[in-house]
């Protein structure tokens, strides 16, 4: 993997809201994911990106507006 650490972010547009988590390298290898991935789900849109520590995606997830962190 490139990164040691990945944020997931799904947009949920009927809540308003983006609900996020933080994932090791190797949660988000089993998931199929990489820097970059974008996803339509049922509920909202996906979208990853990689970072190169835990306290870096979080500041990114916690930078975002309306964003709820699950973990």
């Amino acid at each position: 993997m490139e990164y040691l650490f990945y944020a997931e972010q799904i947009y949920l547009p009927k809540e308003g809201i983006i609900q996020a988590r933080v994932l090791t390298a190797q949660e988000a290898e089993a998931l199929g994911y990489e820097d970059g991935y974008t996803a339509q789900k049922p509920d909202g849109k996906l979208y990853v990106d990689g970072f190169d520590s835990e306290a870096a995606a979080r500041y990114h997830l916690e930078c975002l507006t309306d964003c709820r962190i699950m973990n």
